[in-house]
């Protein structure tokens, strides 16, 4: 709320736009829970509104528009100052290797391990394709 009021009071209508998105999602998502919302689970809010902003993105990039590449990729960056600190992707790496070595076999159990200890810590995509590549590596 407070951020929105700078956003507001500077006159920064992307940060402002963005900030109201999300402060809507979070309390859409606590409505359609019925529960109050934590730090975990509007990280992971976040990391959703990212991912479609990404997705976006792409499209974006596929019909030529830069002023909506550039107006995605700053919200993006605005986003991701929202998501407290991630897990590098050494550490992912790392925590990967340690589920594939205790018995984890496929990217179902792996990815859900991760999300088990780590929900909202880290990229999605990311950790996929790191724990797909050590799963090949390992076969």
């Amino acid at each position: 709320q407070d951020e929105m009021k700078q956003a507001m009071r500077d006159k920064d209508t992307l940060k402002l736009s963005t900030v109201r998105g999300i402060i809507a999602e979070v309390k859409k998502a606590e409505i359609d829970t019925k529960k109050d919302f934590g730090d975990e689970d509007v990280s992971s809010l976040v990391q959703k509104e990212i991912k479609k902003r990404r997705d976006a993105l792409q499209f974006a990039k596929d019909a030529n528009r830069e002023d909506l590449v550039a107006q995605n990729n700053a919200e993006i960056e605005i986003l991701k100052t929202y998501l407290g600190e991630q897990i590098t992707e050494e550490k992912l790496s790392e925590l990967i290797l340690a589920l594939i070595q205790s018995g984890s076999d496929n990217l179902g159990k792996i990815m859900g391990a991760l999300n088990k200890d780590h929900k909202g810590k880290f990229d999605g995509t990311v950790a996929s394709n790191l724990a797909k590549n050590l799963l090949e590596k390992k076969a």
